[in-house]
């Protein structure tokens, strides 16, 4: 695996790095020692711009095991199975595919939530098929520790149309174990698009959509939505068009009532630089308290949710729109509250140690700048990383190099 120069990283961050340290003293986030680390090329490499979008949606995790395990859109193959998963054992070193989703091509999509069920590990995912069908899918991975193996323990079908096309979809449980999943639904005829909610009570192993729709029906495809478990049922924090949103129902509601919804984000990216509307990242952490961060403005913001008192708190902008940022990633990492941001082409790292009273500027996240006449650009800048980790958590930027899309992986340690 290639390791970039400690030279060529000297060149290429000095001014960034002041700059960036400047840009978010500016902003009123206080600045720890901050450290500078470079990435490992992992070797990940595919023709997809959706290789780890999107952003609203979980594409890592990690296994007790010190496993690492990432789901890639490798863009178009023969195969028709575009959605692999990869490990590595051995800190990002190398990685390994270890199993395909089926009828996935090159702008499918996918979410997952890692379970532990009588002590074995379970992927829960939920993925777009191919253009052709443009169905939702559901599948349970089961993991093998002792084996380094997943294996398909269940599939079934969330959502199909023959008069609907569905994709970008997304996964949440809630207290009382019902599984629910949303997905932008575009009418074959009109072409207009929603947000549409499906769900499963267990043991049933049927899925069934409801007459629910968060946002409007238009013909943008600024439609984009986070389940996410809440207090006593599951809420949601939806993107429709540039306003963010927050819904939520309680157990016991019937499935086909509408939920509470009110606006929690203004001034969201124009569908020029967000198409999906997918660029917030929320977690919740152990109280309830949910922690959310999206781009406005060309800002990081931060908001939280306070599960004591039922209400959001003060919107916090959290660096100044000078830095450009377009990406970011809201991580829980032990009792860490980790935010992720990208600066121009690098990334930046804010943590907190106060469950999101307080945030310092911890970590650069850079890479050498490429050489002349070099095809390499790193100027969209996405970044993956478990929303639940371990540190040091594991952190992907995407780069190109000409037609090739590549990841880079990072090592970010909490603060102590």
């Amino acid at each position: 695996m290639q390791h970039y120069s400690h030279r060529s990283l000297k060149q290429r961050c000095t001014l960034q790095f002041l700059s960036a340290v400047l840009a978010i003293c500016a902003a009123g986030t206080s600045v720890a020692q901050v450290v500078t680390l470079s990435p490992v090329i992992t070797g990940i490499t595919g023709t997809a711009e959706r290789m780890i979008s999107y952003r609203h949606q979980e594409h890592s995790w990690q296994t007790s095991d010190g496993g690492i395990h990432l789901l890639v859109n490798r863009g178009t193959v023969p195969t028709g199975d575009s959605l692999v998963l990869y490990s590595s054992y051995d800190a990002g070193a190398t990685w390994t595919p270890v199993i395909t989703l089926p009828d996935s091509d090159a702008v499918s999509t996918g979410d997952g939530t890692l379970v532990t069920v009588n002590g074995t590990a379970n992927l829960l995912v939920v993925y777009g098929t191919s253009q052709a069908t443009q169905n939702i899918m559901y599948k349970t991975l089961t993991y093998n520790s002792a084996a380094r193996t997943w294996t398909v323990a269940s599939t079934q079908t969330v959502f199909t149309s023959p008069a609907v096309a569905a994709s970008n979809p997304a996964l949440g449980i809630d207290s009382a174990g019902i599984y629910w999943a949303v997905y932008t639904a575009q009418d074959r005829a009109t072409l207009l698009n929603q947000e549409q909610l499906s769900y499963r009570a267990m043991p049933s192993k049927t899925w069934t959509s409801t007459p629910v729709v968060f946002g409007g029906t238009d013909n943008s495809l600024q439609h984009s939505a986070r389940p996410i478990a809440y207090r006593n049922g599951i809420a949601m924090i939806y993107e429709d068009g540039q306003t963010l949103y927050w819904a939520y129902r309680l157990t016991g509601w019937a499935v086909t009532a509408p939920w509470v919804s009110f606006a929690i984000g203004t001034g969201l990216p124009a569908p020029s630089q967000n198409p999906y509307g997918s660029h917030f990242s929320a977690v919740a952490d152990g109280a309830g308290n949910i922690h959310l961060a999206y781009v406005a403005n060309q800002q990081l913001v931060y908001r939280r949710y306070l599960s004591s008192t039922d209400t959001w708190g003060a919107t916090r902008p959290m660096t100044p729109s000078t830095i450009q940022a377009a990406y970011v990633q809201a991580v829980l990492a032990g009792s860490n509250v980790m935010l992720m941001v990208n600066y121009m082409q690098s990334i930046e790292v804010l943590q907190s140690t106060d469950a999101g009273n307080t945030f310092a500027f911890t970590q650069a996240l850079v890479h050498a700048r490429p050489p002349t006449g070099s095809t390499l650009s790193y100027n969209n800048p996405r970044i993956e990383a478990p929303s639940h980790a371990t540190s040091p958590v594991p952190t992907w930027q995407q780069y190109v190099d000409g037609t090739t899309q590549g990841l880079m992986f990072f090592q970010v340690p909490t603060l102590p």
